[in-house]
């Protein structure tokens, strides 16, 4: 029987960072806490991290769902992927318990998804469906989901349904790029250049990736390009390499507005590249979203 203080809490745990939203019964939010213990940071200690957390927040009683790396093979427990003929509606079903010795404390985490392409050549995601599904919980229509960060991933939806996943590894590269190699000495600066962003949307048209990078290299050396513009051009070049293959795939006809989720700033620039493009886009506000996410995977009353 579940104890009449007990609160629901649900966990974003990522590889470096950690989001908490503790819920009353009703769904409504009580406290939220943000921390920098990822699994990478938590030395193997999940069950001391969560009961330290818990004692954070101040919560004797929790039934706790957790989403993202976590459930990852190096995370607390390796969670195994769903096949993508399971729908969204259904990933409160299919909550995997972790067994601890904390007392009154009960957790579950939610799995990720894996797609085989037309080639046979896997992609898997996890996090970023907690995500979809609070936005399809709010009324997000069908179509392509995109969620940026350090791999960007373009999940679309039918009928509640993943019908396709691909992913770019486009936050990640501009990390390696722009503090190691011939790009980062020339690099001054990470500040954003709207300019110089929407000049690399457009130059990852003109031919493959690797040549357009060491174009941009050379903009500077030669002068064409000031070196404060070079990381936003470099972003310009990665995004837009994303998108073009996108519309390339998809024929240019995306249907429906895409559908973005993530941080302000990383969506502020997808959508000047979508808006570039002439593609029609919605910013969705990452909080509201996985709490509309946690109140369908605690299966309340809407």
């Amino acid at each position: 029987m579940t104890h009449p203080t007990t609160n629901l809490l649900g966990i974003d745990w990522g590889t470096s960072n950690r989001r908490a939203y503790l819920l009353d019964r009703d769904g409504k939010i009580v406290r939220q806490h943000n921390d920098d213990a990822g699994i990478l940071h938590v030395e193997g200690d999940f069950e001391g991290s969560l009961k330290s957390l818990l004692l954070a927040l101040g919560v004797e009683h929790a039934d706790v769902v957790m989403s993202g790396m976590v459930g990852s093979r190096n995370g607390w427990r390796q969670v195994p992927y769903l096949s993508v003929d399971q729908p969204l509606s259904h990933l409160h079903q299919a909550l995997m318990e972790v067994e601890t010795a904390i007392p009154n404390v009960r957790c579950r985490i939610v799995p990720g998804y894996e797609f085989i392409d037309a080639q046979g050549l896997p992609d898997v995601m996890r996090g970023e469906e907690t995500q979809v599904l609070g936005a399809l919980e709010l009324s997000a229509s069908g179509g392509w989901f995109l969620l940026p960060g350090t791999h960007s991933k373009w999940v679309r939806v039918e009928n509640g349904k993943i019908i396709e996943l691909v992913t770019y590894m486009t936050g990640e590269l501009f990390s390696l790029m722009s503090r190691h190699g011939t790009l980062a000495k020339v690099m001054s600066g990470e500040q954003s250049v709207p300019e110089a962003l929407a000049a690399g949307v457009r130059a990852a048209r003109y031919g493959g990736f690797t040549h357009m990078a060491f174009c941009c290299r050379a903009l500077v050396v030669t002068d064409r390009m000031p070196a404060e513009h070079t990381a936003s051009y470099l972003s310009g070049l990665l995004i837009g390499s994303e998108l073009h293959e996108i519309l390339k795939k998809t024929q240019g006809d995306l249907s429906s507005p895409v559908q973005i989720i993530g941080s302000p700033a990383l969506s502020s620039r997808y959508l000047s590249a979508l808006e570039l493009l002439g593609v029609e886009a919605r910013a969705w506000q990452p909080d509201s979203v996985y709490l509309a996410a946690l109140r369908a995977l605690f299966n309340l009353k809407r």
